[in-house]
């Protein structure tokens, strides 16, 4: 993966946390909801000023933003699937197919 769309994957991370939708994080930046959509997938790049007002809207530090893990002990799985988790605590049809999932692999 290359730095835009390791940069896109954290950025729709962290506004999932938020709760935010794409357009209310192109509202907070002042642009459009493609420009958004678009970082996301790791098409385009911010500008520096724009990444400044999208870490500002998700309450992260720039670095967070660039701290690219990758994951490899049980502790990282964890805490992976426990965030996962959380982005979907009140979907009960997400979360039924993730238990689905999980008994499968037992």
């Amino acid at each position: 993966m290359n730095l835009k769309e390791n940069l896109g994957k954290n950025i729709q991370k962290y506004r999932k946390l938020n709760k935010l939708t794409q357009e209310k994080l192109a509202e907070a930046v002042d642009v459009d909801i493609n420009s958004i959509s678009s970082i996301e997938r790791g098409k385009y790049f911010p500008t520096p000023d724009n990444l400044v007002k999208i870490s500002e809207a998700l309450n992260v530090s720039l670095s967070d933003l660039f701290t690219f893990q990758s994951l490899g002990s049980c502790e990282d799985y964890e805490k992976e699937i426990k965030n996962n988790i959380n982005l979907i605590r009140n979907d009960a049809v997400k979360l039924a197919a993730v238990n689905a999932f999980i008994k499968n692999i037992l």
